[in-house]
């Protein structure tokens, strides 16, 4: 029996609160797993920067899995690995939302590459919710061409009616059947937001060059989650956990299903490491 080294965490509905917060017991428990040499990690779909809040708030400077998986940084915010996409993939996509009217949000490792977080598209004209997002980002934000200033770009991301964002899904999955769409609805909104990444990175494929760093492997991992995007990592790991708040196909697949995100569920976690590890060092 391996100990579990590496405790992953998920951020929205597993270990955040309203307004990037963590509660006090399960931050607690959290510190104390981490003196005991566990390493608390974030896996996240989460930009860097908004990764950061929720870390602050901790009260630990971990290990990271941003951007779905497509960014990996370390203790001190340098980058451990990047997947941007490649330049023909990049192309494509770009030419598919503008064919479908989309303007395209492109996320970058600004902690690594300098300058803004993300570039928003301006050849396409925006919408509501792209002025909105902009402004709400404006000091980590930027407009313009996308094809005619490539970068390293992560992931796409795309805020626009829910007919919109099948067009061009439907274009990026004939001319580039490498990627990968996701699209969900906004709450109280009528705009749906769609994410487009390379369909090998997930947050698994992140925490797998995390865990090669380390010298680890899979079964020294618990990876906690509750939506479908962690799908991956909680089947891969050896110890797969969802949040009772979770989606119902994850909490199929997962080794156990701890306690309500809301009402400090994760320290169900914390008691299962502690116990497999007393097991596994006798």
């Amino acid at each position: 029996m391996e100990p579990i080294k590496v405790l992953a965490l998920d951020l929205d509905g597993t270990l955040a609160l309203d307004n990037h917060q963590v509660s006090t017991k399960t931050r607690n428990a959290l510190h104390e797993l981490s003196d005991e040499g566990v390493e608390v990690t974030i896996a996240t779909g989460r930009r860097y920067r908004s990764t950061r809040y929720v870390m602050e708030n901790l009260g630990l400077e971990t290990f990271c899995v941003c951007n779905g998986g497509s960014l990996v940084k370390d203790r001190d915010q340098n980058t451990i690995t990047s997947t941007p996409l490649a330049a023909s993939e990049y192309q494509i996509i770009v030419e598919c939302a503008r064919q479908s009217g989309v303007a395209l949000s492109a996320q970058r490792d600004a902690h690594h590459l300098g300058g803004s977080d993300f570039v928003i598209d301006n050849a396409v004209t925006w919408n509501d919710r792209n002025h909105q997002y902009f402004q709400e980002n404006e000091d980590h934000a930027t407009s313009g061409d996308l094809l005619a200033h490539p970068d390293e770009y992560l992931v796409f991301g795309a805020y626009d009616s829910h007919e919109k964002l099948l067009t061009m899904c439907a274009l990026i999955n004939k001319l580039a059947p490498d990627m990968n769409t996701i699209m969900v609805a906004l709450t109280g909104s009528p705009f749906y937001y769609c994410e487009v990444t390379h369909n090998i990175v997930d947050k698994w494929y992140g925490l797998s060059h995390l865990v090669e760093h380390l010298n680890l492997h899979a079964k020294n991992v618990c990876a906690v989650g509750d939506e479908l995007n962690d799908m991956a990592m909680v089947r891969a790991a050896a110890h797969g956990v969802a949040m009772e708040n979770g989606h119902a196909d994850l909490k199929a697949i997962a080794n156990f299903v701890c306690g309500h995100n809301e009402n400090d569920g994760l320290l169900h976690v914390v008691e299962y490491i502690r116990d497999h590890n007393r097991k596994a060092l006798g």
